[in-house]
């Protein structure tokens, strides 16, 4: 039996095995991680919550298929982007449908310091909301969890010139949509509270 200090080799075995300290060791090590991306790729904790637990019940019922136990924690965060996918999708088309749903910020923008800065976070939100789900997911790895081109290509099961195609045309798209709003465009040039003063 191994514990906290197993290598993602050897927790990945103990995984695929069913074996109870390796599922407790899973979660306890990946959980953070899966709930950050979430967080900062949905804009909202309780979404991100409920996305993390969505995430480890195929992690642990899938566990016998990953084929490479050194690659435990691409193989976590293959589900977590499926999962963040769906619903990103989800979301997009229930913006189609506005009389369904209530409009509700970001809940990421409720912890901003002050009214300005929850503004502005919601106005990017609002913005990542343009995107496809491909390409937020593709910037919020690269720009966000500062994951490299290859480990997002082995992550999402892109090819290379895909990621750096979908990269390029989500942050082509953010930079016209940011240069378009007075208050994010003056925070991008490190004006203070996007005014020039």
């Amino acid at each position: 039996m191994a514990g906290p200090r197993a290598g993602d080799a050897e927790l990945a075995r103990g995984l695929m095995a069913g074996e109870s300290w390796a599922i407790a060791e899973t979660w306890h090590r990946f959980a953070p991680m899966v709930l950050m991306t979430a967080e900062r790729a949905l804009g909202s904790r309780a979404e991100a919550e409920d996305a993390v637990q969505e995430v480890f019940c195929a992690v642990f019922r899938k566990a016998r298929t990953l084929r490479d136990p050194e690659s435990l924690r691409s193989f976590v965060y293959s589900f977590a982007v499926r999962v963040l996918k769906s619903e990103l999708r989800r979301r997009r088309v229930r913006g189609w449908f506005p009389f369904l749903q209530p409009v509700t910020p970001p809940d990421l923008a409720h912890r901003a310091p002050d009214f300005e800065s929850r503004d502005l976070l919601a106005k990017l939100y609002a913005l990542l909301d343009r995107l496809t789900p491909r390409d937020r997911m593709v910037f919020v790895l690269r720009r966000m969890e500062s994951m490299t081109v290859d480990e997002i290509a082995t992550t999402m099961g892109l090819s290379l010139s895909t990621v750096k195609r979908s990269m390029a045309h989500a942050s082509g798209r953010l930079s016209r949509w940011v240069q378009a709003d007075p208050g994010l465009a003056g925070l991008v040039r490190g004006d203070q509270g996007g005014r020039r003063r």
